[in-house]
């Protein structure tokens, strides 16, 4: 039987470029040092802040090689999206990550030839797990950039039935009303994983627990702390903080697309150097970047 464990918030992490675009492998033990000295037990590699979808099938091998090894290290629960590819090198990273210790595994549909139903997506769902029959598998549902916008408390209903290692999915939307009837479909062993940052808070009110967001890498503490204030019914607080945090998303974004943005603010926050985002996207501005600074000098999120 296929266990999976993995709760509370899990950072995606970012993709350390070099100045020539190859990717900085060297970069992930102090990430993840970082990452597990400020509380964080889990990591989403590959997703959409990992721009996996951009890089080669062997350079993605390579980070799930390298962060397997540093999550031995820290005690990191390891995820890896594999989606975002033709669909053999899909199946050949499952595979592979099936192999290699990683702990679960996430999957976008299908990006091309789109799967119509939900039965259809199930199916791709299934053929990615079984594939991988070993790993919990988990479906990355992000209908504003896949386009792929089934019904997900019937999706997972489906997909519980037909798979056995099925044991949740990223709900990247900010449609709460859907992610509570999903939250209801799935059984004690599965789990959902909010995808908004923003909506952190009501999530938890509504008993959505576990969370993958961008900001996550970034303010770490401060989202837990969301957490535990709605744990602990102070409403206030929690309202206070999650204002606080979405400000300061407002800030990114106002500079140019997610990924280019959180990544600079990444540098700006830790000290840690990214490097630039994966072709075909460009960096921000240095004047975006020193404003970026300037606002979270404000929100009081940097010194």
């Amino acid at each position: 039987m296929v266990v999976f464990n993995a709760r509370g918030l899990v950072p995606p992490v970012f993709t350390a470029l070099n100045d020539d675009y190859s990717v900085n492998y060297a970069a992930i033990p102090g990430y993840a040092n970082y990452l597990a000295s400020n509380g964080i037990k889990g990591v989403l590699v590959g997703g959409t802040t990992g721009e996996n979808m951009s890089l080669s099938v062997s350079e993605r091998k390579k980070i799930a090689d390298e962060w397997v090894k540093a999550g031995k290290i820290h005690g990191l629960h390891i995820m890896v999206q594999v989606g975002g590819a033709p669909f053999v090198d899909v199946i050949e990273l499952a595979k592979h990550c099936s192999k290699i210790g990683v702990d679960s595994l996430l999957t976008l549909p299908e990006l091309y030839f789109k799967p119509q139903s939900v039965t259809e997506l199930v199916s791709y769902v299934e053929l990615v797990a079984q594939a991988a029959p070993n790993l919990p598998v988990l479906y990355y549902h992000i209908p504003f950039m896949s386009n792929v916008a089934m019904n997900m408390p019937a999706f997972v209903t489906e997909a519980t039935k037909r798979i056995p290692n099925f044991k949740g999915l990223k709900f990247t939307s900010n449609d709460l009303s859907e992610g509570s009837q999903t939250l209801r479909a799935l059984k004690n062993d599965q789990e959902i994983f909010l995808g908004a940052d923003t909506l952190l808070a009501p999530a938890v009110l509504l008993g959505i627990k576990s969370s993958i967001g961008t900001t996550y890498n970034l303010f770490p503490r401060q989202a837990q702390d969301i957490m535990d204030a709605v744990a602990c019914s102070d409403l206030e607080r929690a309202k206070a903080l999650q204002e606080q945090l979405n400000k300061a998303v407002e800030a990114f974004t106002a500079e140019g697309p997610w990924v280019p943005t959180l990544k600079a603010a990444m540098e700006i926050v830790t000290g840690m150097k990214f490097g630039p985002p994966a072709l075909p996207q460009r960096p921000i501005s240095e004047a975006a970047r020193k404003r970026i600074e300037e606002e979270l000098r404000i929100l009081k999120l940097i010194n």
